[in-house]
């Protein structure tokens, strides 16, 4: 099988599992905002967002496990490769130690960090988020089982376990709402869901990859763990980096302004629902650059990231401008009025802020694909100290809208930071010219954004229909027009035909 068909099958995967997750996104919401006061509604997503710490202590190993499984499956070394999982398997165990601790002093800590918070929710945040961040932590080391199946470009099972623990979990929180539930009996489900993930992910191991990624508890190998500490030392970098840009938003708003924290976070998931599609198009890309990366040139890829990035582009663009120009009227269709009128102007913020950040998110994936993470780690630092500061210090000036704001400029800060520094120092292993990266990669897509210039002057803010129906659909012709015509260039809408002409010509082979 071809690398680009590899690459097509992981995409469409992931593409499946992101769009099935975020249905169960779409329905979940509405529920919760409806079911609980915004108070309660608050001090859930603060538990959930808490909790999700725990993965901090991955360390990027399981990053590291995708892409080393892919090259040692590639020359055939499958003693390497079971080493490195037990190795992963052991570091991780010890983590979830580590990070059952921390949970205990988050708990301990529950009302210093959220002053504001009703206090007699306290008793229940403190069970809710012992209970979530425990499973959460036992949960961590298994996750190396998905990462296997993941280095190896087999996509299937972890599509099959993503979507049936997110919509299990979601259909038994939506029955316990219905039911009256309280904050304690939801966290006991998404615990039960999180070790049933886990026991299912070493079980999918064993029928499906044990033949050819063997695994052995509690085995530690001194040289895959040098390897995985060289490796994912830099990546842990990153993903503390990327806690302060994102992870501590709902914390900071949570924080200062509490009120506010509910409708914040409706905006925040709204603006993922975009990230997670663009995340499950290009995250393929780690151990398909992974596989081939012995057997290519440096200027090949580079020219494949470049590419990569015009049509990370592009989609971000599509998915994103209905949500800025739409946010009020999507909103209220999804959590109602009241929501909408608080939220719609954090996701309009956010939405342009993720937009800017992820231009570079094909380079970061070709970057760690090929091992050069440590020469653009600094992006990361900078636009980490960048979005935490100014948030906590617009946050206390101008409420919740400085943590997105925060975002926003931090987001300009890590491209700039990339095209001026990271480029460069990685050009040995991705070898392509800035200025091409920056016109073709980065500014052509934009060029879709024209229409909406022009639409802008039509656009009512808190309004069903924020323009007439008419300049909405010229709107989207034109945008629709640009984008074929002027975003994608000749070659693209080439290969773009083709894979349009074999799929409505495609039979099924006979048994």
């Amino acid at each position: 099988m071809s690398h680009r068909r590899k690459v097509l099958q992981g995409s469409a995967s992931n593409l499946v599992r992101v769009l099935l997750s975020m249905l169960v996104s779409l329905v979940l919401p509405p529920f919760l905002v409806s079911r609980m006061a915004p108070a309660e509604y608050s001090a859930w997503v603060l538990i959930l967002n808490l909790s999700a710490y725990v993965n901090l202590l991955d360390f990027g190993l399981q990053t590291a496990i995708g892409k080393f499984v892919a090259e040692y499956d590639a020359s055939g070394d499958h003693e390497a490769s079971h080493h490195l999982v037990s190795t992963s398997f052991t570091i991780l165990a010890v983590a979830a130690c580590i990070a059952s601790v921390v949970m205990g002093v988050l708990v301990w800590s529950v009302p210093r960090l959220f002053h504001q918070m009703p206090p007699a929710l306290v008793p229940e945040v403190r069970i809710a988020l012992l209970a979530i961040g425990l499973s959460t932590a036992i949960a961590l080391p298994f996750g190396i089982f998905l990462s296997t199946f993941t280095g190896l470009q087999q996509y299937f099972f972890p599509t099959v376990i993503a979507t049936v623990s997110r919509v299990g979990s979601a259909a038994a929180l939506i029955i316990l709402l219905l039911l009256h539930g309280n904050l304690v009996q939801l966290a006991l489900v998404m615990a039960g869901f999180n070790v049933a993930g886990a026991v299912t992910q070493l079980l999918g191991w064993r029928r499906y990859l044990k033949a050819r990624v063997n695994f052995s508890f509690l085995l530690f190998d001194r040289r895959s763990a040098a390897k995985l500490a060289k490796y994912g030392s830099v990546l842990s970098v990153w993903t503390v980096a990327m806690f302060f840009v994102s992870g501590l938003d709902l914390i900071v708003v949570g924080h200062y302004h509490y009120q506010d924290t509910g409708f914040y976070a409706v905006a925040n998931g709204a603006a993922n629902f975009m990230l997670a599609l663009v995340s499950s198009v290009f995250g393929p890309l780690i151990p398909a650059i992974s596989a081939i990366q012995s057997g290519t040139t440096p200027s090949r890829i580079g020219n494949l990231c470049i590419k990569a990035t015009r049509y990370c582009g592009l989609l971000l663009c599509v998915l994103g401008l209905p949500l800025v120009f739409g946010a009020y009227p999507l909103l209220s269709l999804w959590v109602g009025k009241r929501y909408a009128a608080h939220s719609a102007l954090y996701l309009q913020v956010l939405v342009i802020g993720n937009i800017v950040r992820q231009l570079a998110f094909p380079y970061i994936l070709v970057v760690v694909a090929t091992g050069k993470q440590h020469l653009a780690t600094i992006a990361a630092v900078a636009e980490a100290c960048v979005n935490i500061a100014l948030s906590i210090w617009l946050v206390q000036r101008i409420g919740a809208v400085g943590v997105a704001l925060g975002t926003l400029v931090g987001a300009f800060v890590s491209v700039g930071v990339h095209l001026l520094v990271s480029v460069p120092l990685t050009q040995a292993a991705i070898h392509m010219d800035r200025s091409r990266l920056l016109l073709e990669g980065l500014l052509r897509p934009l060029l879709i954004i024209v229409p909406s210039l022009f639409l802008y002057p039509f656009w009512r803010r808190l309004d069903m229909l924020p323009a007439q129906p008419a300049i909405l659909a010229t709107w989207v012709a034109l945008s629709a027009l640009v984008a074929w015509r002027v975003v994608l260039t000749g070659q693209d809408r080439r290969e773009a035909e083709g894979y349009l002409r074999r799929l409505l010509y495609w039979r099924p082979s006979p048994l």
